[in-house]
């Protein structure tokens, strides 16, 4: 049987729960997803967490929080999910792609040289569940008055997220902590808490409308709410979370030993050739794959740039299956593969 380079983790508790649910009331937003918001904020030491129906509506409303408006320069990641930066395509940014470095985070010097007195952001993607870089940006974003945005998607189980002026997670299936699909935005001023609360609800304040009947809407908000199915789920799974992170600990520290990279989210190594690589792991019944691509290859950017760094490791990166199913004898099977086939 193939090890697949991805694979959800739902507890035994996150099925439970999902059924209690549906023996219930109410399956939309509901006091499940308030317990849900309040045992993340705990357990990750944040505050004002907004749960939300995806990592993508997470970043739609950190960005609209943010101000970011047509012609707005916004500097950010160009190897990434295109969610993080197609809403900023569709809302007139201008979109200035920076360099990564040998980690696959971004360059921290080509940022420093790409800001300018229109940068009204910069977007911080934590590839894989790396960190690095982060508190530097936060620093800069001070030091220049610019507003620094987490793309956090991948981030749960790092030890350093949630810290700048927005936080964006995701909790799509195959993240390390998943509901099946959802985020959560977390915001450092507590008017933006308030403000992010209203816009996942069409611009109510679910509370006052739950209590009043029907109140005025004074802004254009979004139906970017989660559910209270998606929380049984994220609930349940937060509640294992431990288990969870305490094996990939082991997974990282058997990959690392091979040379392998091992963040919070993604494993992977470099290879000359990655088709040949790629089969010689499907061979031994692995899958493993490339998942993130430069985003300025699509037309949708406005075509490819110059990235010296970017350009050196195109098509060189891959990643290793990296989950609850992964047995500490096959991560070893996996690093001795990577060594056979990748010498540095």
């Amino acid at each position: 049987m193939t090890v697949k380079l991805f694979k959800p983790y739902v507890s035994w508790r996150a099925r439970f729960y999902v059924f209690r649910v549906l023996l219930s009331d109410i399956i939309g937003e509901g006091e499940w997803v308030k317990k849900f918001e309040n045992e993340f904020s705990k357990k990750f030491s944040l505050n004002n967490v907004v749960a939300v129906n995806s990592g993508t509506s997470a970043l739609e409303l950190a960005y609209e929080l943010a101000g970011i408006e047509n012609t707005d320069e916004v500097i950010t990641h160009v190897l990434t999910c295109t969610a993080t930066n197609l809403p900023l395509v569709r809302r007139g940014a201008k979109i200035i792609f920076a360099d990564i470095d040998r980690d696959l985070n971004i360059n921290i010097e080509d940022v420093k040289k790409k800001i300018t007195d229109k940068t009204k952001a910069i977007v911080f993607v934590h590839f894989g569940g790396n960190n690095r870089g982060l508190q530097e940006l936060i620093e800069l974003g001070r030091e220049h008055g610019i507003t620094i945005i987490e793309d956090a998607a991948q981030a749960v189980g790092s030890d350093f997220f949630g810290q700048a002026d927005f936080a964006c997670v995701s909790l799509q299936a195959i993240k390390t902590l998943t509901s099946g699909d959802g985020g959560f935005l977390i915001c450092k001023k507590k008017e933006d808490y308030e403000k992010a609360k209203r816009l996942r609800w069409f611009g109510y304040d679910r509370g006052e409308k739950q209590r009043l009947g029907d109140t005025d809407l004074i802004e254009a908000g979004y139906k970017y709410h989660m559910n209270n199915i998606l929380a049984a789920i994220g609930l349940g799974n937060l509640r294992s979370i431990n288990k969870v992170l305490k094996h990939r600990k082991k997974l990282q520290k058997i990959y690392r030993s091979y040379g392998l990279f091992a963040h919070s989210w993604l494993a992977g190594g470099f290879t000359e050739n990655y088709e040949q690589t790629k089969q010689m792991f499907q061979d031994n019944d692995i899958e493993i794959g490339q998942h993130h691509y430069r985003n300025d290859k699509y037309t949708v950017f406005g075509g490819k740039q110059t990235l010296p760094i970017m350009d050196t490791l195109d098509g060189k990166y891959f990643f290793v299956p990296y989950h609850f199913a992964v047995s500490e004898k096959m991560a070893h099977k996996i690093g001795k593969l990577y060594t056979s086939s990748c010498p540095k």
